[in-house]
């Protein structure tokens, strides 16, 4: 496996999608690969994130179900492997299954974060808001999965770590942050498409979720900045992060 094949596995051993023969690959590359290293520990407080956001706890009526049902079901035998069949080999996983397997955590943050239907009285708007969150995961997952995807991810000053992934074909970016300090209430995080040093807002951030963002253009790069709460029309201060895009994309 090539050093630039183990750069994409982060995600992967992130969330215990490799074989055991690529886990020690892995793990040999990143005792030697600072930037790998964090990306698996942002990768594994996304899914942890994830993982609370949807967990739900059963309901009286499935419990007694359960415990009913315990007592008909037989416990099946353990399967023992055959010793005269040889030991199937598992394909080498490629990026495009490893960018899905990101891409499914990462919609799922997307469609559930500032989500929360007990708020809604009415069940029509909670239908509502349901349907739209579900098109913004749908949309944030095609810009991940896109064959032009492009992108990258830097450190913010002041803490945290910005990525962005940007397709130029639907014209929109995904912003991911993770591990942005918490500002007080009179400041926000805001991101801006970078027009070779031209700044277009693309709205705020909130800490932990994805920012979808449509209007890419020809933009050169993808900055945040904090400013006054409510935004602001340009930035009123210097980047804490900008990421450049690859130029000559089509």
């Amino acid at each position: 496996m090539t050093s630039a094949d183990l750069h994409t596995m982060t995600g992967a051993y992130a969330l215990h999608a490799l074989d055991e023969d690529e886990r020690r690959e892995f793990e040999g590359h990143l005792v030697e690969c600072p930037a790998c290293a964090r990306e698996v520990r942002e990768f594994r407080a996304t899914s942890a994130r994830l993982a609370v956001a949807v967990a739900e706890s059963p309901g009286p009526e499935l419990k007694r179900r359960v415990m009913d049902e315990i007592a008909t079901v037989r416990q099946l035998p353990p399967e023992l492997p055959d010793r005269h069949s040889p030991t199937p080999v598992e394909p080498r996983r490629t990026r495009r299954v490893v960018v899905l397997v990101l891409a499914a955590c990462l919609a799922a943050i997307g469609a559930l974060g500032g989500v929360a239907i007990d708020r809604y009285r009415d069940a029509r708007d909670a239908e509502r808001a349901v349907a739209e969150q579900r098109a913004r995961g749908a949309a944030i997952e095609a810009v991940i999965t896109a064959p032009d995807a492009v992108g990258g991810s830097a450190p913010a000053s002041g803490g945290g770590t910005v990525r962005v992934i940007a397709s130029p074909a639907l014209d929109r970016a995904v912003v991911l942050t993770s591990g942005l300090p918490t500002l007080p209430d009179a400041r926000v995080y805001q991101g801006w498409y970078s027009d070779n040093g031209r700044m277009r807002s693309i709205g705020l951030i909130r800490p932990g979720t994805a920012l979808l963002a449509s209007g890419l253009d020809r933009a050169s790069g993808v900055g945040v900045t904090v400013e006054p709460a409510g935004g602001s029309a340009r930035p009123s201060g210097a980047p804490i992060v900008l990421i450049d895009l690859p130029a000559g994309r089509s």
